[in-house]
């Protein structure tokens, strides 16, 4: 089992996003994740949260984002109840029968993310 935890800033992804838009969201978002924050009541905290969930998951890889390993080679969705889960894109970036769980929080000030990974 690994573990990764990452934490964001909301007035740094606020800034940015007030800066670049959909260019910035398209940078690391696929298009469903972006519909999901878009619809969100608090935008800027769940573009937050899927940030530091996906930085969360590399750590939890070891590689960071890398040749084998970038932003959309997963997505961080919600379930029917509203849970978040990652499904994968590019299985060739994790391990075979690895199980990847996360949990993110939120509050006035930052997004944390919280990833494990459980590996065969």
């Amino acid at each position: 089992m690994e573990i990764g935890v990452d934490i964001v800033d909301l007035d740094r992804i606020e800034k940015v996003y007030s800066r670049y838009g959909m260019k910035f969201l398209k940078r690391f978002l696929s298009q469903e994740e972006i519909d999901i924050c878009l619809h969100k009541p608090q935008v800027i905290a769940s573009i937050a949260g899927r940030f530091a969930a996906k930085e969360a998951v590399v750590k939890a890889l070891g590689t960071g984002f890398s040749a084998k390993v970038h932003w959309k080679s997963f997505e961080v969705l919600n379930d029917g109840r509203g849970r978040p889960f990652v499904r994968t894109v590019d299985t060739g970036c994790f391990p075979s029968g690895s199980a990847i769980k996360i949990s993110i929080a939120h509050d006035r000030h930052a997004a944390v993310a919280t990833a494990l990974i459980y590996m065969e």
